[in-house]
């Protein structure tokens, strides 16, 4: 349809259809279309907008074509390792008591690891997969992460604000300070992993580890007479000790890896290799 269509113009029409489907489905079907939306925007740009899905190399800048399997430890030590420290932190100050999981727990930890990583997929073959190396080269590596990151935000804000689902418990006002400011430092975390492996699945990974960890945890192992402390302000999905943890993840893998490498979601498409 518009073959040559440059990446700046192509990330801005992504934007704009995807959080545009976000704000009118938010309430359909339970979240799930708003759930799905960067997957479905993904295909809508690939094989209809730009037709890049009939080519190898649009694939291939998807970075679905390689594991990055060296970054997979790290990933998991940065989300579910954090998810586990920050529920940790609230047993040891006193506001949750460890629990024995029961028989449907582990029900529901299977069942979460089935819908799991379909879901994190969804989001993350739109954000990482074909939105970052569209706006890296004009935008530059870290404006690109704190961008998709303002723009991860807007999204979610559609499910929190215009639906009673999620995050509807607590301070309005310092659930979403909390929310925004994590849902950036892991748009830094997740953005910088897929730069360094040029793979979109350390993204994948870290979405589902994330999401699992801290659903499990708060149903399953930690109770607590205080949940909106507990599971909005200081652990769950994004309270302060996930907020901490995850700046921290960032930091400590900013200072592990050499400076000065060219990042390989910033190579052009043509020179990018399958693994």
């Amino acid at each position: 349809m518009f073959k040559n269509l440059s990446d700046r113009t192509s990330a801005i029409v992504f934007v704009v259809l995807v959080v545009g489907i976000a704000a009118t489905t938010a309430s359909f079907a339970g979240g799930l279309v708003l759930a799905v939306s960067p997957l479905l925007v993904t295909g809508l740009m690939m094989f209809v907008v730009t037709r890049d899905g009939y080519r190898a190399e649009g694939w291939r800048r998807l970075g679905i074509t390689r594991l990055g399997l060296r970054w997979w430890p790290v990933t998991l030590a940065a989300t579910l390792g954090v998810s586990i420290a920050a529920a940790g932190m609230t047993v040891l100050l006193g506001f949750s008591q460890v629990a024995a999981p029961t028989p449907a727990a582990w029900q529901d930890l299977l069942s979460l690891c089935i819908a799991g990583p379909i879901l994190a997929f969804a989001e993350e073959i739109g954000w990482r997969g074909y939105l970052q190396p569209r706006v890296m080269p004009w935008l530059g590596e870290k404006w690109t992460y704190l961008a998709i990151g303002v723009v991860w935000v807007v999204w979610h804000l559609m499910y929190i604000l215009l639906t009673p689902y999620y995050h509807s418990e607590g301070d309005r006002g310092i659930v979403l300070a909390l929310f925004s400011a994590t849902v950036i430092a892991f748009s830094f975390l997740f953005g910088r992993l897929r730069t360094l492996s040029g793979s979109v699945w350390p993204a994948v990974l870290g979405h589902f580890a994330h999401n699992a960890t801290f659903a499990w945890i708060a149903s399953a192992i930690v109770l607590t007479d205080q949940p909106v402390l507990v599971n909005e302000y200081l652990a769950g999905d994004t309270g302060l000790f996930v907020l901490l943890g995850t700046v921290a993840s960032v930091v400590a893998i900013a200072a592990a890896t050499k400076r000065g490498r060219t990042p390989v979601s910033a190579i052009p498409p043509q020179s990018v290799s399958a693994p």
